[in-house]
Formats: C-alpha cells, sequence, structure tokens
C-alpha cells in the first residue's frame, strides 16, 4: 500500500471519528494493524475492504483509488497518459503489499488457568511426602507413582481443549496401571500385556482424524 492511499484511509476514519482503537473494534482487529494501514506498511484484504466500504459509507473503488473520482482521471492531460502507457517495464517498480492476516483469537479459556493447574506438580510432591510419611518404607518405594500424573494432568487437559486425543500421554497412563498392579496385586505378568494397548490407542486416534 502506498503512503497516499494510508493517509486516505486516516482521513476516513478521523471523517467518521473513530479512533484506531474502535475502527479495530469494529474489524475484528488489533490497533497496530489499523496502524500499518495508515502508515502504508500494510494493506487490507478483499474482505476488510468490504468492511471498510459499509463503516465509511464508500464504495471499494473509491478506497482503492484514494477518493479521486472518474471526472478526475478523465481529465488528465492525454500526454500524461500516453506517457504512462509507454512505460519500459523495467522503469516499473513492483508495489510490493503486506497482507497482514486478523491475529487468531485465542478462546479465553486456554489463556486462563487456576492455581490448581499451576501448582500441581508441588501438590504431587505433597502427596508423595504425606504417602511416605504414613505409609512408611512400602509409601516411599510405590508412591513415587504419583509424579507420573503429572504429564497426565497437562496433556489430558490440552487433548481435551483441543479436541484431540492424541496429545494424551497414553504411554504414561498404561505404566502406572501396569505399576500398580505389580506392587500392589503381584500381577508383573501377565498384565505386561496392556503394553499392547498403546499402538491400538494410536491407530484408533489417526484413523479418527483422518475421518
Amino acid at each position: 500500500m502506498s503512503i497516499k492511499q494510508g493517509v486516505y484511509l486516516k482521513e476516513l476514519r478521523v471523517k467518521n471519528k473513530l479512533s484506531q482503537e474502535k475502527l479495530g473494534e469494529k474489524l475484528g482487529l488489533s490497533r497496530q494493524s489499523i496502524s500499518k494501514w495508515e502508515q502504508g506498511y500494510a494493506t487490507p484484504d478483499t474482505e476488510n475492504l468490504l468492511k471498510l466500504s459499509e463503516i465509511y459509507n464508500v464504495s471499494v473503488d473509491t478506497i482503492l483509488k484514494c477518493g479521486e473520482t472518474e471526472e478526475t482521471d478523465e481529465a488528465e492531460p492525454a500526454e500524461k497518459i500516453n506517457d504512462e502507457v509507454n512505460l519500459n517495464e523495467k522503469d516499473v517498480k513492483p508495489e510490493i503489499i503486506v497482507v497482514e492476516r486478523p491475529a487468531s483469537k485465542e478462546p479465553e479459556k486456554y489463556k486462563k488457568r487456576g492455581w490448581f493447574y499451576i501448582s500441581y506438580p508441588i501438590i504431587m510432591v505433597m502427596a508423595y511426602a504425606v504417602i511416605g510419611v504414613g505409609c512408611g518404607v512400602r509409601g516411599w518405594i510405590t508412591g513415587w507413582i504419583v509424579f507420573l500424573t503429572i504429564p497426565l494432568f497437562y496433556t489430558g487437559i490440552a487433548a481435551y481443549e483441543k479436541r484431540k486425543p492424541i496429545i494424551f500421554c497414553y504411554p504414561v497412563l498404561v505404566l502406572i496401571i501396569y505399576l500398580l498392579l505389580g506392587f500392589f496385586s503381584a500381577l508383573w505378568h501377565p498384565m505386561w500385556i496392556i503394553f499392547l494397548t498403546i499402538p491400538i490407542f494410536y491407530i484408533v486416534c489417526a484413523v479418527k482424524k483422518s475421518k
């Protein structure tokens, strides 16, 4: 976008008594995006041009021509028009247009985390200490399994929010089940067979994703 076009966009905004923030809200963009348009560093895409046309009550063609009417174009001297047509292609410098995509808005639920989310690893350390003190030597030997729940906790939340089960740390869940059955029920064999469910889990996730 040229500086002239940026200046015209600023004139339209000021004429309609809109700040950069207010215009950004109407378009779903940041104030920085509006500022780049008006400084000539970027240009509105087709969708935003249509929105600007509705907000300012002017045609898209008027915006592109910086407010110049067709009569003005016709009034230009014929010699000047001929000179422009006969310009050597080597003398024409292509204008680089930077189209800025609106920043994707991440859902609020992804941004806001409670104290429990942040403190979960610390809570597991405390849980391990409680198990060790309460159950003695056996508690210290087996209680460390609680630390394996940390990746389950975070990947489980991410998998639920993004609706992508493949993110979930399923192998760690299988390991926890195997250790619990081994330590407390001495089922080291044949419960090793549950590890065979790991490839099945990822195959199912892959098939579901491809649909």
